[in-house]
């Protein structure tokens, strides 16, 4: 689908990490983004420092979620629209791996998400120190 991708980040920001697993878990986060994004809308992905920590952001205008469902949504096999993930391939443990990728990090992740509005998903981790 055509949708609006764009990349945002403060100056620079320096994370302690493995890049190959913060890679694989910006990425899951930002496929989804896209896969729940309506034609034309709009994925931004965000890198600011913030409270001391580093912050990745990955916000879309796509489909959003109830509140129900961001509560459960880091969970393993759970699936906020069980036919369409049954459709696409998706077995609900992204999410879950997400979270797994970040904790070992020694970070954190939380979602914000409204129906018909949209969802952020907010990455916190340790920045650098020089």
């Amino acid at each position: 689908s055509e949708i609006a991708l764009n990349f945002i980040a403060d100056n620079e920001v320096f994370i302690m990490g493995d890049k190959d697993t913060l890679f694989q878990a910006i990425y899951n986060i930002s496929d989804n983004a896209i896969k729940y994004t309506k034609r034309y809308g709009e994925v931004n992905i965000i890198v600011e420092q913030k409270d001391g920590e580093a912050h990745i952001v990955v916000r879309d205008n796509g489909v959003g979620m109830r509140p129900e469902d961001t509560e459960h949504i880091f969970e393993r096999f759970y699936r906020v629209d069980r036919a369409r993930s049954r459709n696409s391939g998706g077995t609900g443990l992204g999410l879950a791996i997400v979270k797994h990728l970040v904790e070992a990090h020694k970070g954190y992740i939380t979602v914000e998400s409204e129906r018909g509005k949209g969802t952020s998903f907010i990455v916190k981790l340790r920045k650098k120190r020089k």
